[in-house]
């Protein structure tokens, strides 16, 4: 019988160190994610602006285009959130896009006030 409260005690002692390492692993996990959020909402912001544009020349749209990719390549700090407010707001814009980028700005304004 004291074998088996030994196997029991080890096997519960190696789950308990397992899980706490898989909890840290976990963790990382997230805080990378937070840490990356803002690039990831800014990729997909520039995906739909580019599949929002046209042939036709749209100075606003490609001004916005450069300026997110700017910022995905770490040229500029900080994300054009002024000029995609603006554009939003323009008759340029579509209303699929304007929910795109009202969302996506609500998410970064979000994560920035958590820091």
């Amino acid at each position: 019988m004291a074998s088996f409260w030994q196997n029991f005690l080890l096997e519960i002692g190696l789950f308990t160190f397992l899980g706490i390492l898989y909890y840290f692993y976990q963790k990382r996990k997230i805080v990378d994610f937070e840490k990356n959020k803002n690039p990831l909402i800014m990729g997909f912001i520039l995906q739909s602006c580019l599949s929002e544009k046209e042939d036709r020349l749209q100075p606003e749209l490609d001004h916005l285009i450069e300026s997110i990719d700017d910022y995905l390549h770490n040229r500029t700090a900080q994300p054009p959130i002024m000029l995609l407010k603006s554009f939003m707001l323009s008759q340029q814009c579509s209303e699929e896009l304007k929910e795109i980028i009202r969302e996506g700005i609500n998410e970064i304004e979000m994560n920035d006030g958590k820091k």
